[in-house]
């Protein structure tokens, strides 16, 4: 690639992989694409070959037809040979869904990050239980009636998230690990805010970063604030996170988990920062008066809001109201009944 690539994004292709088939997108790297039944209607997955079977980074959800389309891989482009290593980006279900699934019929090695293995298993444990008092507090704390409680807890009922159990041991990855996948070094890349602690992986050799969900192609990753961690600023970590990749050569090809492989990781840097910078002016002209954290979020989501997504809506405007009372641009108050209204300074 040119110097262009250090200002625009360019896409290495415009296609993908069928369901059931692989491509090459840098040697020995190999692309497959798993359809998710979901707004959001597919995840990349990557294999590398090791000694007599394979290293894939990431496990799809844990649904009918992700496991449909792992069958026509393992039949088909994969020619039967066995996982061999299991590596995680991540804990969201389209990532770890069938971690578990593999790792017991391949009897192979899980790697990831501590937080995220023991997010994702959190995340089962709570599976199909209804909100506790705590959660519907903080809900009706930024301005939810009853009624949107409810709607919410429906909402959240009705992620498919599987049933198979989380891998029981981990290889634990940290930020700056070396290890060896598919016979070539990688550096550990570990960012926080889309997920706790999410685990890029970088490759000087052709100079290849996986980048998971913390660097998307088209879309930005999710960055909110649902509760189970009330007073989080995940934005200002994700915006930090950031930093971590601004030295990777101008000239990476970076795989996202969804979308297609690109080249400009500068210029999509830079775009995920003015993308947060313009979120934040948005909301702050609403808030000449104090308003509450959901009366913004049906303003700006408005969208959202009527499609089901309304309580993504409202963590993602939390996540830039914390972001906003961090770097001083927003206050809070809270009155005697417990509830939060936000005000610009």
């Amino acid at each position: 690639m040119d110097a262009r690539t250090k200002d625009k994004v360019e896409l290495l292709t415009d296609t993908f992989p069928a369901p059931g088939e692989v491509r090459e997108v840098a040697s020995g790297l190999l692309w497959a694409r798993l359809p998710l039944p979901m707004r959001l209607n597919h995840v990349n997955l990557w294999f590398m070959r090791e000694d007599d079977g394979w290293l894939v980074m990431d496990a799809g959800l844990d649904s009918r037809m992700c496991r449909d389309a792992w069958e026509a891989l393992l039949a088909g482009p994969l020619r039967a040979l066995p996982i061999r290593h299991l590596v995680l980006t991540h804990g969201h279900p389209d990532h770890v869904g069938l971690a578990g699934w593999l790792v017991d019929r391949f009897d192979c090695p899980f790697s990831a990050t501590r937080t995220e293995w023991l997010f994702a298993s959190w995340r089962r444990e709570q599976q199909g239980r209804p909100f506790g008092p705590r959660m519907r507090r903080f809900l009706m704390s930024h301005g939810c009636d009853g009624e949107t409680v409810a709607a919410f807890a429906r909402q959240e009922a009705s992620i498919e998230r599987g049933l198979h159990p989380v891998p029981e041991q981990l290889l634990r990855l940290q930020h700056g690990d070396r290890p060896l996948f598919g016979g070539i070094m990688h550096q550990v890349i570990v960012g926080s805010g889309h997920a706790g602690e999410h685990a890029s992986f970088y490759r000087d050799e052709g100079h290849v970063l996986i980048a998971g969900d913390q660097i998307l192609q088209r879309i930005t990753p999710v960055i909110g604030v649902f509760g189970n961690e009330p007073a989080g600023d995940p934005l200002s970590d994700y915006l930090a996170s950031l930093e971590r990749f601004e030295t990777l050569p101008a000239d990476t090809l970076v795989l996202p988990s969804h979308g297609l492989p690109f080249f400009g990781l500068r210029a999509r840097l830079a775009q995920l920062r003015e993308h947060h910078r313009e979120r934040l002016a948005d909301i702050l002209a609403h808030m000449d008066q104090p308003v509450t954290a959901f009366e913004i979020a049906t303003l700006i989501f408005a969208r959202a809001m009527q499609e089901g997504q309304g309580r993504f809506a409202l963590a993602e405007t939390l996540a830039h109201l914390h972001h906003g009372e961090t770097i001083g641009v927003v206050r809070r108050l809270v009155d005697a009944s417990g509830l939060n209204t936000f005000v610009r300074t």
